[in-house]
Order: structure tokens, then C-alpha cells, then sequence
């Protein structure tokens, strides 16, 4: 997340443990006006249910903050799993935080990979300068990456997408988080790639909510498609018909092929 003194840009959220599953028991629906089955959803007091880290085919860790849990982002990608491969099972976890330093402070976070055997850990807020000007610690992201991937799990970091109308800070941020992927001997995912996609197609598409900094509805099925392709490692183009109500079928379909594209990008 961008490094900003101004709190619509900060957007700092109190950490919360948050969980959501997706039944897997029904395939995806054929119309396009149909969304899958309602996943159960833990409430923030509930810590994750053991037996389905453990059980599901994709469990997922999400550790971020708004920008993770905006427009309930971890349920989107467990559900284009689940339409993607309908036999398969999902299981998500957020563990949120202001930056990711924060995992540092926190001793329930450790706690939290080294007790669950997730699958899958995705890491987001890395705290990064918005004007390029100051530097701040990635020890505490990279330390967490490196703990993830020695339980087993497989780790990504989740590159955001630029602030709006600032030409180059996608770039910059997927600079800070491949940098931290390397030391850590992690996965990058590099969300920012597929916005640029499509922007340089599409200028004018909202992708961005209106402060500018956080993902709309178009923003995080983009997004959650990109995510949903380096998860499994299967081309999210098919997601164009993900029954995603909100979005009309040609935005549907343009955003999966930009997810698409920015998958198979090296």
C-alpha cells in the first residue's frame, strides 16, 4: 500500500481475523445473472476452521488490508476457483493488517502460519513510499514470506495496482514487491500488470473507487481474475463468464483476456 499522510490515502484498518469458504458442492451456474452458492462466512471473532485448512483443495491465507478486503476480494477468487474447477475445494482466511510490518507486532500472526497448514498465503501492504522518497523496512513481509513457505505453504506476494492519473507507480510498487519475492524465494503476483493491460486498451475504464487508490467492483474482478490464474496456474480467460452481475458481458470478457495476458507474462 502507498505511503501517504492523508487518511482517504491511508486507509489503515484495524486487524481483523475474517474467513470465508466456498462450497464446492455445486457447479458453476450457466447463466450469467446466477452467482454460485453463498459461501459460509466466519465472523471477525471466529479463528479459521482447522479442519478445512486442512481439507480444502485450495486454502488460502490473505494477509492485507483494504486493498485485500475491498469488495470482499479473498471471496471473489475462492469463487473463480470454484467455477474454474468445480470439483475443487476452497477455504480462505484474512488476517488484516495496517502495513505489513504489522505481522511483526502481532505474535497471534506467526501463530497463525505455524498452526494451520495452509496451501496457498498471499501477502499484501507492504508499506511503499508514494513519491519514491523514503524507504521503508521489508524485513518483517520478507521474514513472513520465508516462515509461510517453510510450513509448505505457497507464497505470493500481491503487487498492487497504481494510484490513478500517477503515470509509473504500478511499476514502481511490482519494483518494492518483486524485490521482496526474491529475498524471500517466493511467487510475485503482479496484479498491477493486468490494470496496465487494460487501462493502455481502455483508459477511460473505472477500475479505480473514487478516491483514486482503492479497486471499484470492475477494479477487483480484474483483480481476482489475475489472482484466480496464478493460484491455479490455468489461464483465466474462461472467467469472461463468470456470473458476476454487476459487470455487463463485454467488460466480463475484456478483463478476463487483460488477466489472461498479464498471467503469461514472464
Amino acid at each position: 500500500m502507498r505511503h501517504n499522510f492523508e487518511p482517504f490515502v491511508l486507509c489503515m484498518v484495524f486487524p481483523l481475523l475474517t474467513g470465508c469458504g466456498c462450497n464446492a458442492e455445486h457447479a458453476p451456474a450457466a447463466s450469467l445473472t446466477e452467482l454460485p452458492s453463498a459461501p459460509s462466512v466466519s465472523s471477525v471473532s471466529v479463528p479459521p476452521n482447522p479442519g478445512r485448512v486442512r481439507s480444502a483443495d485450495y486454502s488460502i491465507l490473505f494477509v492485507g488490508n483494504s486493498h485485500t478486503s475491498s469488495h470482499d476480494l479473498p471471496n471473489l477468487v475462492c469463487e473463480m476457483i470454484q467455477f474454474r474447477q468445480p470439483g475443487k475445494t476452497t477455504y480462505a482466511h484474512t488476517l488484516g493488517v495496517g502495513f505489513l510490518e504489522d505481522v511483526e507486532r502481532n505474535p497471534s500472526y506467526r501463530v497463525e502460519i505455524e498452526s494451520h497448514p495452509w496451501k496457498f498465503v498471499v501477502l499484501q501492504a507492504q508499506k511503499i513510499s508514494t513519491g519514491g522518497k523514503h524507504e521503508y523496512s521489508r524485513t518483517e513481509g520478507t521474514g513472513f514470506a520465508k516462515l509461510a513457505k517453510s510450513r509448505g505453504a505457497k507464497v505470493f506476494f500481491f503487487s498492487e495496482w497504481g494510484l490513478k492519473d500517477k503515470p509509473g507507480d504500478g511499476s514502481r510498487q511490482e519494483k518494492v514487491y518483486s524485490e521482496m519475492a526474491r529475498d524471500a524465494g517466493v511467487n510475485l503476483a503482479g496484479v498491477g500488470r493486468a490494470w496496465d493491460i487494460a487501462l493502455s486498451e481502455r483508459p477511460s475504464l473505472p477500475l479505480h473507487d473514487w478516491d483514486g487508490n482503492h479497486q471499484s467492483a470492475l477494479g477487483a474482478f480484474l483483480t481476482a481474475a489475475f489472482l484466480c490464474g496464478k493460484l491455479t496456474g490455468e489461464c483465466p480467460e474462461p472467467l469472461g463468464t463468470f456470473p458476476a452481475p454487476t459487470l455487463n458481458e463485454a467488460d466480463r470478457k475484456f478483463l478476463a483476456r487483460c488477466a489472461a495476458k498479464a498471467v503469461k507474462m514472464p
